[in-house]
C-alpha cells in the first residue's frame, strides 16, 4: 500500500475538505495541535488524489493494523539500525499504519488514529510506546486533529501542546 504525506498542502481549506469527504477512508485533513500550528494531508493507497498535489512524500506500507479513523491522529517520523524496524513493526498499536519512506533508506512513520486525546495520553504513558521509543532513533512526534470543519481551522480554535497534563490525562 502506498502512502503519501503532503506538508502545508496549498489547496484552499474548502477543496481538502471536499476532497475528504469524497474519499473518508483514503484522505486525513490534519491540523497540528501546537503552537506550531498548521494543516498537512494524509493519503492513503489513493494516486488519483496525490496527484492534486506538488509534492507529497511517498511511503510504502509494512505494517497496518485495525481501522484507520479517529479524531486523532499521533505522528512519529524516526529512523533506525540493525532489526529495530522489525520489532516496531511486533509493536505497532491498534488502529495505526507503520511505513517506510520509498527511497529504501532507513527513514520510517508511525500514524495512530485515536477516538480521543485521553486514549492518545493512555497510550503514550504505556509501557508498550516507551518500548518502541528506545527502538527507535531521532523519533519527532506530532499530533493532529482530524480537520472536519473550517472551524477547527480558525485562529481562535485552541491549540494544545504535550506539557498541557490536563488536557492529555
Amino acid at each position: 500500500m502506498k502512502i503519501n504525506l503532503i506538508l502545508a498542502p496549498e489547496q484552499a481549506p474548502a477543496e481538502l475538505l471536499a476532497l475528504q469527504t469524497l474519499n473518508p477512508d483514503k484522505f486525513f485533513y490534519l491540523g497540528k495541535e501546537s503552537q506550531l500550528a498548521g494543516t498537512n494531508v494524509l493519503i492513503i493507497d489513493a494516486p488519483d488524489m496525490v496527484t492534486h498535489f506538488k509534492r507529497p512524500m511517498l511511503f510504502n506500507s509494512i505494517v497496518t493494523v485495525g481501522h484507520l479513523s479517529g479524531d486523532v491522529i499521533h505522528q512519529i517520523a524516526f529512523q533506525t539500525k540493525d532489526r529495530n524496524d522489525e520489532l516496531i513493526a511486533q509493536l505497532v498499536p491498534e488502529n495505526a499504519i507503520l511505513a517506510q519512506n520509498s527511497n529504501g533508506k532507513s527513514d520510517y512513520m508511525l500514524w495512530s488514529f485515536w477516538p480521543d486525546h485521553k486514549a492518545l495520553g493512555s497510550f503514550l504513558n504505556s509501557d508498550k510506546f516507551n518500548q518502541m521509543k528506545k527502538l527507535m532513533k531521532n523519533p519527532y512526534t506530532t499530533s493532529y486533529i482530524h480537520v472536519n470543519s473550517a472551524q477547527q481551522l480558525s485562529l481562535t480554535h485552541q491549540m494544545r501542546d504535550f506539557d498541557d497534563k490536563m488536557w492529555w490525562g
